[in-house]
């Protein structure tokens, strides 16, 4: 067996490597893919996510296993996601995911002059009508909503919003073209007759504009750049390079317009705070081949960076959003932003001793019922093959009652090393290698050492019997 190894967080390479050697002793392992001779029988490859066009046309000549499918854009997408839940649900009122997905109302947006007419557009006229309702109401009475991009990733351009007005102020103007005819004086004198934007105003989180004072209109400019802010977050070193996504500041507007794809789901505001922060956890679920899944038993709890408020309060993004890429390296580890689920206490929802198993057995409910809905009712944005296995890291939030309600699903997933996470992390990859090894029938279960690895992946679903043999015979590169 060929083994070629290059992980989105290379700190991971060389213990992948060595949990492989364990399976496969007589493995080869290769620098890069042309290595790999023409004649080999069995190939493994555990890449980075981001680059798979040479990856996949080896998986078509060979037999083997890849750390991808060539296309999960059903979990991964926003509004797809959200698609998903509703076609299964449709038809299956009494499924989880019914009661256990915030409503999510997809919406195609591009700038704020057209906000009206998006509403309107959407699928579900619930969101319009309840941004109606909120127009009488006091904020602390308001149901609010969180407006997500439907393609960017930790946490970035997500904001919160209860009016259309609120919907309107987070996205960018419509750039007006001058006139062909005004000369270069009339110009000038327009622009001297415009009120300068205070600096204070670009920089003050409590800034909110609105459709009256627009204002950042040095702000409503296209960034792209890597991470969440003008620089790649400490925690992020030890990744590999990413490609430039969208970023944006707390404060500004969205870019809406370069974007288009976004969801708008429910804000939970009745939560049960973890030393007065919002938080929630990150269950990693593996995939293997048409369609076995899996939950790591551990897990982390990720917090917000600072303490909670409700949104009638406007608070900071960073009091809302318990994304770490939102919050400083020295900010996460000396607030312990995060944690060991397992670790927590015991006694946070009074009444409920056994609320961590409670949870668990409702992520692994939750989990298995979501990736058969992906498979069943987009099986185009859900292509699961023999040859394929992926892992994600799918967030859930908890409310006052224990109840786990799913968020999102992120594909290619960061590990860190820093705090419990490093740790979690080499144990993840152990137990991630021996189910793979264990679908190629390399692993050597019933030994003691690996049944203890293996038994730290919780089966919760084998719809193999359930999904028609699939006639993909050839994966063709993105051109």
């Amino acid at each position: 067996m060929y083994v070629f190894v290059e992980a989105s967080s290379p700190w991971l390479d060389e213990h992948i490597e060595r949990f492989i050697s364990h399976h496969a002793p007589d493995a080869i392992f290769v620098r890069d893919l042309a290595d790999i001779p023409s004649s080999a029988e069995t190939v493994f490859q555990f890449c980075c996510g981001q680059e798979l066009n040479r990856n996949f046309a080896l998986v078509n000549k060979t037999s083997g296993l890849i750390n991808a499918y060539p296309n999960s854009d059903a979990l991964a997408r926003k509004d797809y996601l959200g698609v998903v839940v509703d076609f299964w649900t449709a038809k299956r009122p009494d499924s989880i995911l019914k009661s256990h997905v915030p409503q999510t109302v997809r919406l195609t947006l591009d700038y704020a002059e057209y906000v009206d007419e998006a509403l309107m557009a959407a699928d579900d006229l619930s969101l319009l009508s309840s941004l109606e309702d909120n127009e009488a109401k006091e904020p602390r009475d308001r149901e609010y909503w969180i407006l997500k991009p439907a393609l960017v990733d930790c946490g970035a351009g997500i904001r919160i919003f209860s009016t259309i007005e609120e919907l309107a102020s987070h996205l960018e103007l419509a750039e007006y073209e001058e006139d062909d005819d005004d000369t270069e004086d009339e110009e000038s004198t327009e622009e001297s007759e415009e009120e300068p934007i205070a600096l204070e105003k670009i920089y003050d989180d409590s800034f909110s504009p609105t459709l009256s004072q627009p204002g950042l209109s040095c702000l409503d400019i296209l960034v792209t750049t890597n991470g969440s802010g003008a620089t790649k977050s400490k925690l992020e070193v030890g990744m590999r390079e990413k490609k430039p996504q969208y970023v944006f500041k707390e404060g500004g507007r969205i870019p809406s317009s370069e974007m288009r794809a976004f969801v708008a789901q429910r804000y939970l505001s009745s939560i049960a705070p973890l030393e007065n922060r919002k938080w929630h956890v990150r269950a990693y679920v593996l995939s293997v081949g048409r369609l076995k899944v899996h939950v790591f038993q551990e897990m982390l709890t990720l917090l917000a960076g600072e303490d909670y408020q409700g949104p009638w309060e406007y608070p900071s993004l960073k009091s809302s959003l318990t994304n770490t890429a939102l919050q400083d390296e020295d900010v996460v580890e000396s607030r312990q932003s995060m944690r060991a689920f397992w670790d927590m206490p015991e006694d946070l929802f009074p009444g409920k001793s056994d609320w961590k198993e409670d949870l668990f057995a409702q992520i692994g409910n939750l989990s298995s019922e979501l990736f058969r809905a992906a498979a069943h009712t987009m099986a185009d944005k859900f292509t699961t093959l023999d040859k394929c296995f992926e892992l994600f890291a799918v967030d859930f939030l908890v409310d006052d009652k224990g109840e786990a309600w799913l968020l999102e699903v992120n594909e290619t997933p960061a590990f860190y090393q820093q705090g419990v996470a490093g740790p979690m992390s080499l144990r993840l990859m152990e137990s991630v290698v021996c189910v793979a090894m264990e679908h190629m029938g390399f692993a050597h279960v019933g030994e003691a050492r690996n049944a203890a690895v293996r038994r730290r992946m919780v089966d919760v679903l084998d719809e193999t019997a359930g999904l028609a043999k699939s006639n993909i015979v050839e994966v063709l590169a993105d051109r």
